[in-house]
């Protein structure tokens, strides 16, 4: 009797446990909404930037080509020096025409706001300098409001906060949090927002979490499991998953040496009004 009553428990508080994280995959921003419609003002949503917020049109640029535009950054490195290719990259994220994933995201994220929901942005960019660019993360949360993204509203007593005890691959650059964005120099997303969420001395009853990446959804399920906050995790896919044209290798290659000898930036309209 007793051995069946402590299998009986471990099955029950198994599933409890079970129930506090749940990751799921949508190309369909329906199931999002009512997960966010249902959410009430102690409730933290998160959303990941690129390729759920907002993506390149520039084809070489958008994350199906990375191989390939990989190889053409290696062969800018090659010739290069590091400054000199931050620089090229600097006039690349300056120049580049993105647009939304989804532009009925704007008005999800001002309703969750509205309704009281504390509202974030989590994302794996660097901070700092970079190349012409003085601080990325101003340029990023500027590139964001130019589409009506704006998350500060959530957060507009809390002061800008560089997280230097996080220690990323390049030692001049920490996570920052500011305007209601979180960059985790590509550090881990879970590690990150737990050292966020102390340093605002928030403990959010729910957390949900949109990305398109299933590592750092991952990510931040074991940091809400370590603390048992419930968890709803959205794997994001309408950009992965719309159809793909094969890659106009000629065009991006043209992008390339005209960004190396004339220091611009081509977008693929005038990119092939050139060729």
């Amino acid at each position: 009797m007793k051995k069946a009553l402590t299998i009986l428990a471990f099955i029950f508080f198994s599933g409890i446990h079970a129930t506090l994280a749940e990751i799921s995959k949508t190309s369909d921003l329906s199931s999002i909404e009512s997960a966010i419609k249902q959410a009430d003002s102690e409730t933290l949503v998160i959303f990941d930037v690129d390729d759920v917020l907002i993506t390149a049109r520039d084809q070489i640029l958008q994350a199906a080509h990375k191989k390939f535009l990989g190889g053409l950054n290696k062969g800018l490195e090659s010739r290069l020096s590091e400054e000199e290719s931050q620089k090229l990259w600097s006039l690349i994220w300056l120049a580049r025409s993105d647009k939304p994933v989804d532009p009925k995201m704007v008005s999800l994220i001002k309703e969750a706001q509205s309704k009281g929901l504390k509202v974030m942005a989590l994302t794996n960019a660097w901070t700092g300098p970079f190349g012409v660019i003085p601080l990325l993360q101003d340029w990023r949360i500027g590139e964001l409001e130019d589409f009506g993204y704006t998350f500060k509203d959530s957060w507009k007593t809390l002061k800008p906060k560089t997280f230097q005890t996080l220690k990323s691959k390049d030692p001049k650059r920490f996570p920052v949090f500011q305007g209601g964005v979180v960059f985790t120099c590509n550090l881990p997303k879970g590690e990150v927002l737990k050292a966020f969420l102390h340093y605002a001395g928030l403990s959010p009853k729910k957390i949900i979490f949109i990305d398109d990446k299933k590592k750092n959804l991952k990510s931040v399920e074991v940091f809400t499991r370590e603390v048992k906050i419930p968890f709803i995790g959205f794997q994001y896919t309408a950009v992965a998953d719309r159809p793909q044209s094969l890659l106009n290798e000629k065009r991006a290659q043209l992008q390339f040496e005209v960004l190396e000898k004339e220091h611009k930036w081509l977008s693929d309209e005038e990119a092939d009004k050139r060729r």
